[in-house]
């Protein structure tokens, strides 16, 4: 058995468990209510119902692919089924690889099927069919479905058991979900605050943006609203085209492939040395 059979293996285990049904489930209800609610009257009027999805998305679908991912290898361990995998030898990078891999194919079929049926509902619904954003954007969420199936896959890989990888995709979902926008405290404020406050340094508007758009969630968000939308985000300022290169659109895919190279790099040198009991 290598990666490729333990990607196999493991999907046939999600699509079992209804994981994958509770996926597709609730991005059907997403793209639905806001496709089925949305004025539909205007030229405009398409475009700015997949700008709601795309603003709901950016907080739903982050918490949804972390409860897909986050007892990927942490539950193995806990019920003991690892040793299992183990030994049949399969190494534990392989373990990750694989299981990064089936959760990813559950969540982008949970995106791609969901924006299918959103694109059927604006053909029959909306007076225009922007079948270029349509694709843009299923790919972007695409690739956002993939981010934190890397996260929340490194994390599995960290922990040790159910509650401990369930209490660190909730504390990543918040940090960089929920306190990113929070007013006084967000890290554009807190980082100004040490900066200008503390230190008595200029201000550094450059430094405070890279570091709002660490967060994937808002990396992906610049990336979509600048490119499919060309819209200003909220929470940040739009930065010009003469702006530092990291904080371009280009750039903020680098940002997010920065995400999975380091989940996975992290939680497989944590778990490569993990006493299995």
């Amino acid at each position: 058995m290598n990666w490729l059979t333990i990607a196999r293996r493991d999907f046939t285990d999600a699509r079992r468990s209804k994981i994958l049904a509770l996926a597709i489930g609730l991005f059907v209800a997403l793209v639905a209510v806001v496709l089925g609610t949305s004025s539909t009257s205007g030229p405009d009027a398409s475009e700015n119902a997949l700008w709601t999805i795309h603003g709901i998305a950016i907080w739903l679908m982050p918490i949804v692919i972390l409860v897909i991912g986050y007892l990927s290898i942490a539950g193995e361990r806990e019920t003991g089924r690892i040793k299992y995998l183990l030994g049949l030898p399969n190494t534990r990078w392989e373990v990750i690889l694989g299981k990064f891999l089936s959760r990813s194919v559950v969540s982008v079929l949970a995106v791609v099927l969901s924006m299918g049926i959103g694109g059927i509902l604006l053909l029959a619904l909306y007076p225009s069919f922007p079948v270029g954003k349509l694709a843009a954007m299923t790919a972007a969420m695409a690739v956002f479905a993939v981010v934190y199936t890397a996260i929340a896959v490194g994390v599995s890989a960290l922990t040790a058991s159910r509650a401990r990888a369930m209490g660190s995709v909730i504390g990543i979902y918040v940090f960089f979900t929920v306190y990113w926008i929070v007013p006084q405290v967000n890290p554009i404020n807190s980082i100004s605050y040490v900066v200008e406050n503390l230190l008595g340094l200029p201000e550094q508007e450059n430094l405070y943006e890279f570091i709002f758009h660490l967060s994937p969630s808002f990396a992906y968000s610049r990336l979509v609203n600048g490119t499919i939308f060309e819209r200003v985000e909220n929470g940040a300022t739009l930065p010009g085209t003469d702006a530092p290169f990291y904080l371009q659109e280009w750039f903020m895919p680098f940002i997010l492939l920065g995400w999975v190279v380091l989940m996975l790099g992290v939680g497989y040198l944590r778990f490569r040395d993990a006493e299995l009991g």
